[in-house]
């Protein structure tokens, strides 16, 4: 239930809200500052002097409290404090006149509400206050599980259970975030073996909150790292963007504010600042992007972005010259939180259960599911996907709290911004529409189509709109620097050798391994397989670091310095970060225009396409058709007054256009189907997934062979396994390489363990030949199977257009 609360007139007027009040009134107040004063609003509660009003009041409910502030112009500020502790309870910092500031409360706490104008010609603005009540129960259990994927197959199998995968994997695991018994259950069923690796993930974020305090006030810090001199613990929403609006005020030759287009569904912008020489120039500098908190709970990946921002204005100021040669030939653009309304939600329920003295256990009860939160603050239509027309839209409109809907694992609102990105979207590893359990609340849900979200159409537009050449998405967690394509099958881009080279130079800095993305695990409608495909920019994820999502912030800062033990010799994050700025400076990564025109004239560069979804997967699993949407490339430069100008933009052919798909076919024909019967091992063996080697019964190996291929005679681009076995049975396949003997060897290379009749898994495109062992396990009372192996040949050959 939504209730506002405003004070009156008077300039400090406790609101004490009857038992009658708490059921739904609105107040709201109209505040006047006659001067403006630049300053900070969310530092602490101002007494005396000019340039804001204050007002207090008392919350008349457990939960969510929200601020909203108007003005017709300038720039005002607006913080809520607790009036007894004077610790900041939320506060809201952005460029402009438009501000949100929320936050937890608990029933009974005094607040001041704090109005700042601090510049414009605007004197008044319209406060209000507003409380969500949020019903406190003992939260679930969040655990972190390592869940065993010893193929790719049981990788794709654990992506399509929507439960909350993290970006930790590696070579036969992938970690994964369980809200209770539900998820633990949901694992067991589909035959997962898992260990626990944190039993529980909240009690711990408690306890590094608290040490960050208490090494705080005990003023037992050591000297900062970061660039910023920040110590202490993470920023929050109105951290980043007072410390943005700081830093553009204070360097106004070589800082600039952007704020990008679309608001989110709660009405926030999506803020950044734009760092070069020169800054207001429109020339033609090529672009490094640099953003995080796609996904809001990963706070470390916003630190890392700002602290960039930080880095390069220091050195230039301090006249280092590997910087003020860097910001002279090439732009920067920071942009740390993607996914503000998403990031404000879990960084307030972290700062509400870790406060110093720790909070009422009703707060912590009531906060702890959001501080995991993952995607934006959208409220789901949990209708199937309906492409022809607008029924299973999801209303634009959001809502962090959503009572009755907490996030908690396969039950979380919203929308994943990392799968609904248009390039490839809709395939696997995200989740389509659909209600409970995954549809629209499974963790990596895409949305409704490519682009739906306002956070995915922000980086658009900023992508489409600049000559951005190179690109680093931060995330947390696995000590990842990750490179298109998110799928296999996409196969390797026309650029890896180059991507890879680069790839491989960052990661020897940070000490992280570098991968193509598909390696963690398949996944469509992530940001650089749009950014990539659609532009030709070399884009990046890094996975930062090992401690979890938002681990010690000291770790935090070793990961950015360099000094964690993988790291071992390297300079960390920000040395990784020099060489994505000096690879956007080398002229020889991108395109390069040189000419003379009048000068002032402003040249444009545009270009219209059309860009293809992945065959959609629908709720069933079944890839249907391809959706399609048209792009545009649209970027301006103006000439300098000598008349000459240079122009870095990205390659005129899209990597998507330029890449062959599939292969010519050989002439020759797929091989024969080789059948096989047999009867299951008895008894069976239900702890075959848990203990495969206690297994003395229930598994039976059929070896089959690959053909190689001949020219003219045998290609075979694929080989699909299936067993089939009665229909009150539950039999689970296996495929491995073959030895010389015989016998299943090494890691399965595909497998199939879940539900369905028949098991069925693919290997290719073009399988190495050879013998294989087809291992067909006997989980629960299976009788008889049939094992047909078949061959097709390879995807039709689309060439690139070279």
């Amino acid at each position: 239930m939504r209730r506002y609360l405003a004070a009156s007139a008077a300039l400090t007027l406790s609101l004490l809200a009857p038992a009658s009040a708490a059921a739904g009134e609105i107040l709201s107040t109209d505040v006047s500052v006659a001067d403006a004063v630049k300053r900070s609003c969310i530092d602490a509660p101002l007494s005396g002097g000019q340039g804001y009003a204050a007002r207090t009041a008392t919350a008349p409910a457990s939960g969510w409290v929200s601020a909203r502030l108007n003005a017709r112009s300038g720039d005002w500020d607006v913080a809520i404090f607790n009036t007894v502790t004077r610790q900041r309870v939320a506060g809201s910092a952005a460029f402009g006149a438009s501000e949100i500031a929320e936050g937890f409360v608990a029933r009974g706490d005094r607040l001041t509400v704090q109005a700042c104008r601090r510049s414009g010609a605007a004197s008044s603005a319209k406060l209000t206050l507003e409380s969500d009540a949020v019903k406190a129960s003992a939260p679930q259990e969040l655990s972190l599980v390592r869940v065993a994927t010893p193929s790719a197959a049981r990788k794709d199998e654990l992506t399509r259970l929507g439960l909350d995968l993290t970006e930790h994997g590696g070579a036969g695991f992938v970690e994964v975030l369980l809200h209770g018994a539900d998820d633990a259950k949901a694992l067991r069923e589909a035959k997962f073996i898992f260990t626990t690796t944190i039993g529980d993930l909240a009690a711990a974020a408690r306890r590094d909150r608290a040490a960050e305090q208490r090494a705080v006030a005990s003023g037992n810090v050591r000297a900062a790292a970061f660039p910023s001199g920040r110590t202490g613990t993470y920023r929050r929403l109105d951290d980043y963007n007072n410390e943005m609006k700081q830093l553009a005020e204070a360097n106004p030759g070589i800082v600039k504010p952007i704020t990008l287009p679309e608001r989110t569904f709660l009405g926030r912008t999506v803020q950044g600042i734009e760092i070069s020489e020169n800054v207001r120039a429109r020339d033609g500098k090529p672009v490094f992007f640099q953003m995080g908190v796609h996904h809001a709970r990963e706070w470390p990946s916003g630190e890392h972005a700002m602290e960039w921002a930080y880095e390069l204005i220091n050195g230039y100021k301090a006249r280092n010259p590997r910087v003020v040669q860097l910001m002279g030939r090439t732009r920067t653009i920071v942009v740390p939180i993607i996914n503000p309304d998403g990031f404000n939600t879990s960084r307030e329920a972290g700062q509400a259960t870790g406060r110093p003295g720790g909070g009422s256990q009703e707060i912590a009860n009531l906060a702890t599911p959001y501080e995991y939160q993952r995607k934006n603050c959208r409220i789901n239509n949990t209708a199937p996907d309906d492409f022809d027309s607008t029924a299973d839209d999801d209303p634009a409109e959001g809502d962090c709290v959503q009572a009755g809907k907490p996030n908690v694992g396969i039950t979380q609102f919203g929308v994943d911004p990392n799968r609904n990105y248009g390039g490839f979207w809709g395939g696997p590893g995200a989740s389509p529409s659909g209600d409970v359990p995954g549809g629209d609340f499974a963790q990596d849900y895409r949305g409704t189509g490519p682009f739906s979200e306002p956070e995915t159409r922000n980086v658009r537009d900023l992508v489409s709109k600049r000559q951005v050449t190179t690109l680093i998405t931060n995330h947390t967690f696995s000590n990842l620097v990750l490179r298109p394509p998110g799928i296999q099958a996409q196969g390797p881009s026309v650029d890896e050798s180059v991507y890879k080279a680069l790839g491989d130079s960052m990661a020897a800095e940070n000490g992280y391994a570098s991968n193509p993305s598909y390696t963690l695990y398949d996944t469509t409608g992530g940001t650089e397989d749009w950014t990539y495909y659609a532009t030709g920019s070399l884009g990046f994820t890094f996975e930062i670091g090992l401690g979890g999502f938002h681990p010690l912030y000291a770790d935090t800062v070793a990961e950015y310095e360099g000094t964690t033990a993988e790291a071992g010799e390297g300079g960390g994050n920000r040395e990784a970060y020099f060489k994505a700025l000096e690879n956007t400076a080398n002229a020889s990564r991108h395109s390069v225009i040189k000419g003379g025109a009048f000068p002032g004239a402003v040249l444009r560069l545009k270009k219209s396409f059309t860009t293809f979804t992945s065959p959609v997967i629908d709720a069933d699993g079944v890839a249907g058709r391809t959706l399609s949407f048209p792009d545009v490339l649209d970027t301006t430069m103006e000439v300098p007054a000598s008349g000459d100008f240079e122009w870095h933009i990205n390659p005129s052919t899209r990597p998507v256009a330029d890449q062959d798909i599939g292969r010519p076919p050989n002439g020759g024909a797929p091989s024969a189907p080789t059948n096989k019967s047999g009867t299951a091992s008895q008894p069976p063996c239900p702890l075959y997934f848990e203990a495969p080697n206690a297994c003395l019964t229930g598994v039976t190996d059929e070896v089959f062979e690959i053909p190689a291929q001949q020219p003219g005679a045998v290609d075979n681009g694929f080989a699909t396994i299936k067993l089939a076995f009665p229909e009150e049975a539950d039999l689970d396949l296996e495929i491995y390489k073959a030895d010389s003997a015989g016998k299943a060897t090494g890691a399965p290379v595909s497998s199939s363990a879940g539900t369905s009749n028949p098991e069925q898994t693919t290997i290719g495109p073009d399988p190495d030949p050879g013998k294989y062992v087809a291992r067909v396990i006997n989980y629960t009372g299976g009788t008889t199977y049939d094992l047909n192996i078949t061959f097709a040949g390879p995807r039709p050959f689309k060439p690139g257009v070279k």
